[in-house]
C-alpha cells in the first residue's frame, strides 16, 4: 500500500515588525522634509496673431507700465502715449493715477507690465498688488459685467501680461 505524504502548510510570515519598521521610517521621513511655500502670480502671455483684425470703433486703452529703478511709465494708447510718471517709491501716485484710467475706461481689465531685467522681484510684485487693486478703503471705481452694467468695485487692471523691454 502506498503511503500518504503529509503536505507540510507554508507557515504564514510575521508582517508586524516588517510594517512597524515602515511606519517609523515614514514618520522619520516627514518630519525631516522641508516644506516650502511657492507662491504664484498669475499672468497671461502676449497675444500674437497673424489675421488682420477689423479695426475697432474706439482706441483700446492698451494700458502699458514701463518699469524701471527710478520710475514708472504709465503709457496709453496703440502709439504708447505717456499718461503719467510716477516715482518708484510712490507707488500710491501710481494707484491714483490708475484709477483715473479705469474710471474713464471701466471696460478695460488688463495691463501690460515692461519692468527692466535687473528689477527687483519682489518690486515688481508691489507693482502689481497696486496695479490690481484700489488701495484706498473708501475709493471705488466703475467697472462694467459682461451684460453692460456698471458697478462699484475695487478691482482695477487684474488681467497682468508680462513684455520685455527691448
Amino acid at each position: 500500500m502506498f503511503k500518504r505524504k503529509k503536505l507540510n502548510k507554508m507557515p504564514k510570515l510575521n508582517l508586524i515588525p516588517i510594517l512597524d519598521a515602515i511606519f517609523i521610517f515614514i514618520f522619520f521621513l516627514l518630519m525631516s522634509a522641508q516644506f516650502l511655500d511657492i507662491y504664484e502670480i498669475g499672468s497671461d502671455a502676449p497675444i500674437t496673431t497673424t489675421v488682420s483684425q477689423p479695426k475697432p470703433d474706439k482706441e483700446p486703452l492698451n494700458l502699458t507700465l514701463e518699469i524701471s529703478k527710478q520710475n514708472v511709465v504709465v503709457k496709453t494708447g496703440l502709439d504708447g502715449k505717456v499718461f503719467k510718471r510716477v516715482k518708484t517709491d510712490n507707488l500710491q501716485a501710481l494707484n491714483d493715477a490708475l484709477i483715473e484710467l479705469k474710471n474713464k475706461h471701466p471696460e478695460e481689465n488688463s495691463a501690460i507690465l515692461k519692468p527692466n531685467s535687473n528689477y527687483e522681484y519682489h518690486k515688481i510684485v508691489k507693482v502689481i498688488d497696486h496695479t490690481r487693486e484700489v488701495l484706498k478703503a473708501d475709493v471705488f471705481v466703475t467697472a462694467v459685467d459682461e451684460k453692460k452694467r456698471r458697478y462699484p468695485s475695487k478691482v482695477l487692471f487684474d488681467k497682468i501680461i508680462f513684455e520685455t523691454q527691448n
